[in-house]
């Protein structure tokens, strides 16, 4: 069997032919050739574009107070059995939560609220507010539910947020509530209220 055996390969028309050189040896399983803008070609490996990283943290316990950030009572979700979790898990501390890799991130907040009251337009409201400094942190998104009467009411909230830096890109969720007696309910054991982190890609 014949072989055509070259180093560099080129267009057979156009006015100034670019002309490729080809790579040494052959790449891995999956790679494929790119060039560097000046005709070399060597083997490149696609970008890892599939979820590497995602986990849920969950409320714990109930919270009363008016205004608040979330600051206690988090926790991994460990229960029931079949929960699951992928890659590096999501630090926090004192309610800040910090990413384990850079990337394009998923923020996902379900706020389960009880309203105690009746006959006042009593309402619960849910934030999130990120950083991307360390520092300084604004609202990113909002929710709320509201009714007349004492009652249960759910609220979520969700973000795409661009993490280029893990220790300056970070994010917290609060409680805003209209009534002194009302509660964001939490519970050890259920996702009530929770919040779920997913890597999507890269940054």
């Amino acid at each position: 069997m014949s072989k055509l055996k070259v180093d560099q390969i080129s267009k057979a028309t156009g006015a100034a032919p670019a002309i490729f050189t080809l790579p040494a040896a052959d790449g891995t399983a999956g790679q494929y050739l790119k060039t560097d803008g000046a005709g070399n070609l060597t083997w490149g490996t696609p970008p890892d574009q599939k979820i590497t990283n995602a986990s849920t943290w969950r409320l714990s316990a109930n919270l009363t107070n008016t205004a608040a950030t979330i600051s206690s009572d988090l926790e991994a979700v460990d229960a029931p059995d079949g929960f699951a979790s992928l890659g590096d898990p999501m630090i926090v501390s004192s309610g800040i939560f910090e990413f384990p890799n850079t990337g394009i991130w998923h923020i996902h907040g379900h706020f389960y609220y009880w309203q105690n009251g009746n006959g006042g337009s009593y309402y619960g409201t849910g934030h999130l507010w990120t950083t991307i400094n360390n520092s300084t942190y604004v609202e990113a998104a909002q929710c709320r539910t509201s009714d007349y009467y004492s009652s249960y009411g759910s609220m979520t909230v969700d973000y795409l947020f661009d993490v280029t830096d893990t220790a300056q890109r970070k994010c917290k969720f609060a409680i805003t509530q209209g009534n002194s007696a009302g509660q964001l309910i939490g519970d050890t054991n259920i996702n009530k209220t929770y919040f779920t982190f997913t890597r999507l890609a890269d940054t």
